[in-house]
């Protein structure tokens, strides 16, 4: 399994969002709500959830990430999930 830092959670979380948007990577700030200020539509944060899932190797599910639209709190997220995850390896 992959070691993930936050810092590389952000960049890949950055990296699905920009890819499916057509944006840059760096026009995307932490607080940044994916869809009320990136402009995702539904469709386009369900095809960024899959990316999500599909790096990650972790679910999220349509009330977590409702919770959690800015990059930021996705990060903080995923980094728990992946951690947790970690955890139940090695247990």
């Amino acid at each position: 399994m992959q070691n993930f830092t936050e810092d590389s959670i952000r960049e890949a979380l950055r990296e699905i969002i920009s890819q499916e948007l057509k944006i840059k990577p760096k026009d995307i700030s932490d607080d940044s709500d994916i869809a009320n200020d990136i402009g995702a539509d539904s469709a386009e944060m369900i095809n960024i959830l899959f990316g999500i899932e599909s790096h990650f190797d972790v679910e999220v599910s349509n009330e977590e990430a409702s919770k959690n639209l800015t990059v930021q709190k996705m990060v903080n997220l995923l980094k728990e999930k992946l951690e947790m995850k970690s955890a139940n390896r090695t247990s």
